[in-house]
């Protein structure tokens, strides 16, 4: 299909704040950008050498999804997960995914487990190579594919309209084991039950391996977001 110059012009600006939205939730899950950070638009735009359009897009799509919050007058900062966010969000995914699960087996052969161990293979690399991004995109993926295989629709959405929370959720937890690698082997005994093709073996797997990484939350208890106490950043 040939794209004419005015609709190449209404889709730069859509695309390039996607690439945006790409490059916070890097700088996100990485730490560099922090709960209570500021976002500033105008510096984010002189660094990425763009205008503050295609930003201030990104930026209405990840408060959208809970990442960012907005302070009248005072601009958007990252949001501080409370401890009741997190709890909700960890009970929330270990009744979606075991829903999940349950309907995926079926579907999870061989080659589909071949598949899960190349991703943990894949999270083990980055965490080699200490690319924090990377390994939360392919845990991230990991949870992913337990829903797409459940053939349920209303499953994959619903996981989809928590996703952009769950991959903070995973990267802080990520943070919390004692090293990138035993957050990335933590998901060995899931593919181990797989195999098995046990379903109380493979539910008890994927449950323990959540609830290990919320148990990493349990001594912590963040205040709630005080937007406006943070310090002023855009991705240093």
């Amino acid at each position: 299909m040939k794209v004419s110059d005015s609709d190449s012009q209404i889709l730069a600006p859509t695309v390039l704040s996607q690439q945006v939205g790409g490059y916070l939730m890097r700088e996100l899950v990485t730490g560099r950008l922090r709960p209570g950070d500021r976002i500033n638009e105008a510096e984010l735009a002189r660094r990425l050498g763009i205008s503050r359009n295609p930003i201030r897009e990104a930026l209405n799509r990840l408060e959208e999804c809970g990442l960012l919050v907005g302070a009248p007058h005072r601009g958007r900062f990252v949001r501080a997960m409370t401890k009741q966010d997190v709890d909700e969000l960890f009970a929330f995914r270990i009744a979606l995914e075991e829903f999940a699960l349950r309907r995926a087996l079926p579907r999870i052969d061989a080659r589909e487990v071949d598949n899960f161990a190349k991703i943990v293979e894949a999270m083990e690399a980055a965490a080699q190579d200490g690319d924090e991004a990377r390994l939360t995109e392919f845990d991230l993926a990991f949870h992913l594919r337990i829903c797409e295989l459940s053939g349920n629709r209303r499953a994959l959405a619903a996981f989809a309209n928590i996703q952009s929370e769950v991959q903070m959720l995973i990267a802080l937890a990520d943070h919390r084991f004692e090293s990138l690698h035993a957050a990335a082997s933590d998901h060995w005994p899931i593919v181990d039950a797989f195999s098995l093709g046990d379903q109380a073996r493979c539910e008890a797997a994927l449950r323990t391996h959540i609830e290990d990484a919320w148990s990493r939350f349990a001594q912590e208890t963040e205040p709630s977001p005080a937007a406006g106490k943070g310090v002023e950043q855009a991705g240093s």
